[in-house]
């Protein structure tokens, strides 16, 4: 008989303070975790999926089945310093068979109906590799992350799989790679997983104990809280119905933090050594959102965004995601703060903003937000993104701040705009002192435009000199040294005590001023260095430091012409 205990085996991955990593059971984390700096896995669909399912453990072992319900039930435990260690061990002794791995009724996260010899249809084994997003067996296709073949992956240790399992069933990717055949018909293909189109984010404190606690939303059912509950409402290891292949209803938050969105049932074996290994898998479509039930409202650590104009059957209110060019941090205000009628902060910030309110939490405390997830095209994975920025506690609840941040992500996106394809807008004075605006070239496309070989018109094709730009990808160093020094950039602002905050944004402009110009640099120096190569350099040069100093000016001091100073 197999046997793997999530509650006592080791599996969950711990990052000591001391910088070393220490698997330990569902039991040891919740117990050790004032001792433990953070849980961090290689994979961020890992971290974040680990993290949904310790804090759905902690909602549940409260004496109402659920909990905290107020905001003076939390505090006592902030207080104590550690979780309730009777209530949640009295819970995980209740349900201990729920959480083994291989148990013969209710293997954890499983179906055991599928390996049953009556089942039907029969379903195929496939490599247990299909459950590894970073595996080149992921979707039967190569990725940006595994360039093998499935026999180079043969089999995972039950602890292994678990922490693949957990992530699985919040970001598997949509379609019908990755099931095991047969297909059946009338079932289609299965839908992505609730988290596959957010990026998940979770408030980080100095170690798990304070982390958990901060993401820990009130709990109650009888004022809709987090969100509205149904009676049935439970955690997906106390269900004795097996998950079903069809649309479902998002019942509640503990059906939310432990959706199953495929039917999967290890076939374990034993090694050569004896040890018990998986190297197969039965993977099935489960549970499946509506295409109208929108997760707005609803998942707390999800920021949203409002459609101007959503198609049919498209989400009015979709979460807001990661981009294959795009780092979070340039689109952190939708992080700080929710404008009505376009963008809403996760709610999870507006629960740390009332312990705030309520005294419970200083402030001027710093913690951090967590990003995780992934960019997926087409049913296939682009790349999988784990971002850290600070939050300073005065960001929700200081407006100004908050436009201070605004405000220097926009003069970075403005002097980016130097470095694309694209047009740029000017302000000049025309001849009788009226100010004017104009469209012009950025300087990018006009160097693009002068080495390329001219119509009959004199002028390069437009998607020409567009593929020349992309290839150069002079924008690409520029955004990767500000995100470098962004997050000193949020932290001096909420300490910057200068009028208007000037200190700190004359900073963040000659950080931008030295970036965009070691871009345009780098991007010079990679041509070749012939007299028409030169002189077009020099001409798109000149044009570039003229719109750069015109930008920044208002914000550096004494400069000259240039920005030299």
């Amino acid at each position: 008989m197999y046997s793997f205990n999530l509650v006592t085996e080791k599996w969950i991955p711990c990052i000591l303070p001391d910088g070393t990593r220490e698997d330990k059971s569902i039991r040891e984390a919740l117990i050790d975790a004032p001792e433990i700096q953070e849980i961090f896995d290689e994979s961020p669909l890992v971290t974040g999926a680990l993290h949904r399912l310790l804090l759905a453990i902690l909602h549940r072992s409260f004496k109402h089945g659920y909990g905290p319900i107020d905001n003076k039930e939390w505090n006592e435990i902030w207080i104590q310093g550690h979780f309730h260690q009777e209530l949640f061990e009295r819970y995980l002794e209740l349900h201990r068979d729920r959480f083994d791995l291989f148990d013969d009724n209710y293997p954890f996260y499983q179906c055991v109906s599928l390996a049953s010899e009556d089942a039907s249809p029969k379903s195929e084994p496939i490599s247990v590799g299909n459950l590894l997003h970073d595996s080149a067996i992921y979707l039967n296709k190569a990725t940006l992350f595994d360039h093998g073949i499935e026999a180079t992956l043969q089999f995972l240790t039950p602890a292994e799989a678990s922490r693949f399992l957990v992530a699985f069933q919040s970001y598997a990717i949509g379609g019908f790679s990755s099931l095991s055949k047969p297909r059946v018909k009338g079932e289609g293909s299965a839908k992505g997983a609730p988290l596959v189109k957010g990026a998940l984010c979770f408030v980080q404190g100095n170690n798990l104990f304070e982390t958990l606690m901060l993401n820990m939303v009130i709990f109650s059912p009888e004022g809709d809280e987090p969100l509205p509950s149904e009676n049935d409402d439970k955690p997906a290891w106390e269900l004795d119905v097996e998950t079903r292949p069809e649309e479902s209803i998002v019942k509640g938050y503990f059906h939310l933090l432990t959706w199953q969105s495929r039917r999967i049932c290890f076939i374990p074996e034993y090694d050569r050594s004896g040890n018990v290994v998986i190297g197969n898998v039965l993977i099935r479509k489960g549970n499946q959102l509506p295409d109208n039930n929108t997760l707005s409202g609803k998942d707390p650590m999800l920021a949203f965004y409002k459609r101007l104009k959503p198609g049919e059957g498209q989400d009015p209110w979709p979460p807001v995601t990661f981009h294959k060019d795009r780092e979070m941090w340039r689109d952190s205000l939708s992080l700080f703060q929710s404008i009505e009628e376009k963008n809403a902060r996760p709610k999870i910030l507006d629960w740390v903003n009332d312990r705030i309110e309520n005294g419970y939490l200083q402030p001027s405390a710093v913690y951090h937000t967590s990003l995780l997830g992934l960019v997926s095209v087409q049913a296939t994975i682009a790349l999988w993104h784990h971002e850290r920025l600070p939050l300073p506690l005065k960001y929700l609840q200081d407006e100004t701040l908050v436009s201070n941040l605004k405000e220097a992500l926009e003069i970075a996106e403005e002097a980016g705009r130097l470095l694309g394809p694209g047009f740029v807008n000017i302000e000049f004075l025309d001849k009788r002192g009226n100010q004017k605006s104009a469209s012009v070239p950025s300087p990018l496309r006009t160097l693009a435009s002068e080495i390329l070989p001219k119509d009959r018109n004199g002028k390069a094709a437009p998607d020409v000199v567009r593929k020349t730009i992309d290839s150069l990808s002079p924008a690409r160093p520029y955004w990767a040294a500000l995100g470098i020094v962004f997050n000193r950039l949020v932290i001096d602002l909420a300490q910057d005590e200068s009028e208007g905050r000037r200190t700190s944004l004359g900073r963040w402009a000659s950080e931008i001023r030295n970036a965009a110009r070691g871009a345009f640099e780098e991007t010079a120096r990679s041509l070749d260095r012939t007299g028409r190569m030169l002189k077009a350099v020099s001409l798109a040069g000149n044009e570039f430091d003229t719109r750069l100093f015109n930008i920044l000016k208002p914000y550096l001091n004494n400069t000259k012409k240039g920005g030299e100073k």
